[in-house]
């Protein structure tokens, strides 16, 4: 059977003095678990013109880390822009590209950690510039030390919302990786979970088939909860349920 094509957008860094575009292994293998076919769309100039190609067989579209979202792409505070780090403009040309698309035509979205902020700010939502420096929280929401990726808070998960279901808990302990995060939420967007200072960690377009944000990284907890699986489970299946379907009736966007 031919497998669903899912885009993810590559991220670039510099190695010996040379760019390169990748991906994060725990993406890439989920996809291929989740019986779909990643396939990378790359930051590089002229990729552009290359979308109406890559949208043709797309069949989901996943948005994962990056560096911060240009201010400028949202109604951005002062804070914004005092907090800033480095940007990559191309690549969030490319990705609202790709969300908008798959918005209209209903397409399952799963947008982790920067995903979710760039799907905010699509559905008109706005971002802190820097969580701890603007909520003045006791609650880190990164951790730069030796313990980095062993890092847990707790958060707080919304009855009757897709998480509430895949988790079957009223609250688990997610990692952090992040600097920004969602200030107000979008338009027709619902929370589905909430951390001990308010901040918005997971929410959801109740309207379409499947468009999920996480603030964390379920791929690097699969061993802790069922839930971590379960939502990969769930995209693909939303994938595969609309392949069958490949001519819907386009929708608005939000």
């Amino acid at each position: 059977m031919k497998r669903p094509v899912v885009l993810v957008v590559t991220r670039r860094t510099s190695r010996k003095h040379k760019f390169i575009d990748y991906v994060g292994e725990f993406h890439l293998e989920l996809l291929i678990r989740v019986r779909a076919l990643p396939v990378m769309v790359p930051v590089v100039d002229g990729a552009e013109t290359c979308l109406p190609q890559y949208m043709e067989e797309m069949r989901g579209l996943l948005l994962v880390e990056g560096e911060d979202i240009e201010p400028q792409r949202y109604e951005h505070e002062e804070a914004n822009l005092r907090y800033l780090e480095k940007t990559h403009p191309l690549k969030d040309e490319i990705e609202m590209r790709l969300v908008r698309h798959a918005l209209r035509h209903d397409l399952p979205i799963l947008g982790i950690c920067r995903g979710s902020q760039l799907l905010n700010v699509i559905y008109g939502g706005t971002l802190y510039g820097d969580v701890q420096k603007e909520k003045h929280s006791e609650l880190k929401h990164i951790n730069p030390g030796e313990h980095y990726d062993e890092y847990r808070h707790p958060v707080r998960i919304l009855p009757g919302t897709p998480l509430a279901q895949w988790y079957g808990c009223p609250a688990l302990k997610v990692n952090s990786y992040h600097h920004q995060g969602v200030r107000r939420l979008g338009n027709r967007l619902k929370a589905m979970a909430i951390a001990e200072d308010g901040l918005v960690e997971a929410f959801y377009d109740p309207r379409h088939r499947f468009v999920i944000g996480l603030q964390f990284h379920p791929e690097r907890m699969l061993e802790e909860y069922e839930g971590n699986w379960r939502v990969w489970q769930a995209f693909g299946e939303a994938i595969h349920r609309k392949t069958v379907r490949r001519h819907p009736a386009a929708k608005r966007i939000a």
